[in-house]
């Protein structure tokens, strides 16, 4: 039978009866320490001039329908990774996940050697790793980066401005297998299930699992801390960024744990924002200080949820109360979430 998942705290239990039943739940909602996705103002997505590559169709517009980032927001990283897919290279071991768009799972190859797999949908791309797409995968451009024989990242482009991929990280132990192989093989696998019909989430009431970051925001909401004008930074499918005098805002949705004391961390102050809504703000200070607020959005009996941050910084001698500012950011983009 096909059980549409619901997003689940316990990642290993959920993992374990994965395994057992080879099909992916939602994604372990455990707090990790993965670095922040925070792009900066240099990034460049612009798309690749090599005449021997194909490109796709109009700027904005995935390669195929079935890449459409409003798709890939509900699409389960984990059933992409199935187990028959991974059985096809070696012996599949729990699945873990950090993020609505990340599944690994760290196996064994057929010779018994390990053999780690981290997939991302949505991942944002370079222009330099796009243009050195030259590469095929399912009828998809597609990029390798190989560090030594023992890990390799692999790159199928779903979309190509601003560019987005399907990417594969293979990590083997010293003496195992070459890593690229068996990532396109897996890889290959994937970009045909996400054609088919993937094992989507079923989000709890109130998640922002579906929400375009970029296109929630207003300019009139952007305006008083970056001028009328705006550059847009989209990375990943649930994090977008927006700089402009000396100044830089950022709103990303993710999964986490959330702690009782809502002290996300060392230095989070409960914040009321009126109408019963409260939020745990965090000040840095330094070249380019910074102010953090967050907001849960769901929640479940074990402490598992999803939040909205909100993030304002800007340079040392820009005047602005970037704290203030951080509120008047959630407060204007909070009535158009979906709503508990």
């Amino acid at each position: 039978m096909h059980v549409v998942p619901r997003f689940r705290a316990t990642a290993v239990v959920a993992a374990a009866a994965l395994l057992m039943a080879g099909c992916a739940t939602g994604p372990g909602l455990a707090k990790t320490n993965s670095p922040r996705r925070t792009v900066q103002a240099g990034a460049d997505t612009t798309t690749s001039t090599d005449p021997s590559v194909k490109q796709s169709a109009q700027p904005g517009k995935p390669v195929d329908p079935a890449f459409a980032p409003e798709r890939l927001r509900l699409i389960n990283p984990c059933a992409l990774i199935e187990k028959e897919l991974l059985q096809t290279v070696g012996t599949p071991s729990r699945y873990s996940s950090s993020s609505y768009t990340r599944c690994a799972n760290y196996m064994k190859d057929k010779a018994g050697k390990t053999l780690n797999i981290t997939l991302d949908i949505g991942y944002s791309l370079t222009s330099t790793e796009l243009k050195k797409a030259t590469k095929q995968i399912a009828g998809l451009r597609s990029g390798e980066q190989k560090l030594n024989n023992t890990s390799c990242f692999i790159s199928a482009v779903t979309q190509e401005s601003p560019a987005q991929a399907v990417r594969l990280q293979v990590n083997t132990g010293t003496g195992g297998s070459e890593a690229c192989e068996p990532g396109r093989k897996v890889l290959e696998g994937v970009v045909r299930k996400l054609k088919g019909n993937p094992q989507k989430y079923s989000p709890p009431k109130g998640s922002p699992v579906e929400v375009d970051p970029c296109a929630i925001v207003e300019k009139s909401t952007l305006a008083p801390v970056l001028g009328a004008s705006p550059r847009v930074l989209p990375y990943g499918l649930h994090q977008c960024s927006w700089t402009g005098q000396s100044a830089q805002m950022q709103i990303e949705f993710k999964t986490t744990r959330i702690p009782k004391d809502g002290k996300f961390d060392s230095r989070s102050v409960e914040t009321d924002l009126g109408g019963g809504l409260k939020g745990y703000q965090s000040f840095r200070d330094g070249a380019y200080p910074t102010c953090e607020l967050v907001l849960i959005r769901t929640k479940d009996q074990d402490d598992a949820g999803e939040i909205a941050e909100f993030i304002v910084a800007a340079s040392k001698d820009k005047e602005l109360d970037r704290c203030q500012a951080a509120q008047a950011f959630a407060k204007a983009v909070l009535p158009l979430l979906p709503q508990a």
